[in-house]
């Protein structure tokens, strides 16, 4: 078996489940060559994945999550200001409180009724054409949308950066020379104009909470808050855009699955949807850095050692999942890790449910007949794992008027 996991072409079409299961039951603590870098460890089974994910005094978050080590001489998240993905408890711990409370379940659940209202509009602006182009018209709208509208933003606006996101996510030989690091800055420089505004017109959004927020006594800096800023714009778009384009797609390949969860939508989302996260695993991996020499399965870690968690293997492990190879909509329990986990589980994942929730209703109540039309597209890239086009006609139906 050639393992290779650096190589988007292994995630063209999903993730490469042979791959992952030789893995499992070969080598769960794999080293994985790199070429121009150090190597790093592969670590693919269940239980594994999940203990590495809590134990961040051994595995730390920092120098970055990325396997590249980061290059000084690029556009990217080195200076004196990181990101919070990359930071470890207390300095984590501290960040994260400033905007902890406002993705907490509960003030979720109070913004449901807005993320219905955008499920619904998103609908009705295809409803009567009968075709459309499903991920960025129907995935990639509403987290675009629900991002935007808790940062006070326009939710045209939402819309182009997450254009941006595609580009920063994307292998870059896939891409023209620099383009990540001219996404990046582009992501900073709407950024910069969210500070001057939000500076001179404070309101009740998230972007003017997190410029009067106090972290240790005092304001954060525009570095800092760029970084939240980007994180916000991104992680807040990443699961829920391909797990519902791609969770369709895998639906639409099921059909029996499909009809299933259609008999009773209602009763069977909640677990059709955890399903779906489990078997697309939209982020691939997460590195951490070991701080001291360990062990893991039968393998001598060392300190400074990269070791790298798959969680879309992690997702299909037989010892974790009854019938792991099998899509089953009404799954339960179903401890999956596409959230990640440990004190880096996904601030947003609250968020995530609803609005997956919501546009799936919306999908299957009123995009009748839905068929795929046409070649679909993967995005290029080892980190996250999706569609960035796929066509579709479905029955041309009316809008709802309720937007």
């Amino acid at each position: 078996m050639q393992i290779d996991l650096l190589n988007p072409a292994s995630f063209h079409g999903g993730h490469p489940q042979d791959q992952y299961q030789w893995l499992r039951e070969q080598a769960p603590c794999y080293w994985h060559s790199e070429p121009g870098g150090a190597g790093f460890w592969a670590i693919t089974s269940h239980q594994d994945v999940y203990n590495i994910g809590r134990e961040a005094k051994i595995f730390s978050s920092e120098p970055t999550i990325m396997i590249q080590d980061p290059d000084p001489a690029q556009a990217n998240f080195a200076g004196p200001d990181k990101m919070m993905l990359m930071m470890d408890p207390p300095e984590h711990t501290a960040y994260r409180k400033l905007i902890s409370r406002e993705f907490t379940q509960g003030p979720a659940k109070n913004y449901n009724a807005r993320i219905e209202q955008l499920a619904t509009q998103i609908v009705d602006a295809v409803i009567e054409d009968g075709e459309c182009d499903f991920v960025s018209a129907i995935a990639g709208e509403m987290p675009s949308f629900v991002i935007a509208d808790l940062m006070g933003l326009p939710l045209s606006d939402g819309r182009e950066l997450y254009k941006l996101t595609e580009v920063i996510h994307s292998a870059p030989e896939s891409l023209p020379e620099n383009a990540i690091a001219e996404a990046v800055m582009k992501m900073f420089e709407y950024g910069q104009g969210v500070i001057r505004d939000k500076r001179a017109h404070p309101g009740d959004d998230l972007a003017s909470k997190l410029l009067r927020a106090e972290l240790d006594g005092r304001k954060l800096t525009d570095g800092e808050f760029l970084l939240f800023f980007m994180l916000m714009i991104d992680a807040g778009g990443d699961t829920t855009r391909n797990l519902v384009a791609t969770g369709m797609y895998e639906l639409l390949k099921h059909p029996e699955q499909l009809a299933l969860l259609q008999s009773d939508v209602e009763q069977h989302l909640g677990t059709a949807r955890d399903e779906l996260l489990r078997w697309t695993s939209p982020v691939i991996y997460m590195r951490r850095t070991a701080t001291m020499d360990t062990r893991i399965q039968d393998q001598d870690i060392k300190a400074g050692d990269k070791v790298v968690l798959y969680y879309g293997a992690a997702n299909r492990d037989p010892s974790a999942f009854a019938r792991a190879d099998q899509l089953d909509v009404l799954r339960t329990p179903n401890k999956h890790l596409a959230f990640g986990g440990g004190h880096h589980v996904c601030l947003g994942q609250w968020f995530a449910r609803l609005e997956i929730d919501a546009i799936l209703r919306e999908v299957l109540s009123r995009m009748q007949n839905l068929q795929v039309a046409g070649q679909v597209s993967w995005m290029p890239s080892n980190f996250i794992s999706g569609l960035t086009r796929m066509p579709v006609t479905f029955d041309p139906g009316v809008r709802s008027g309720s937007a």
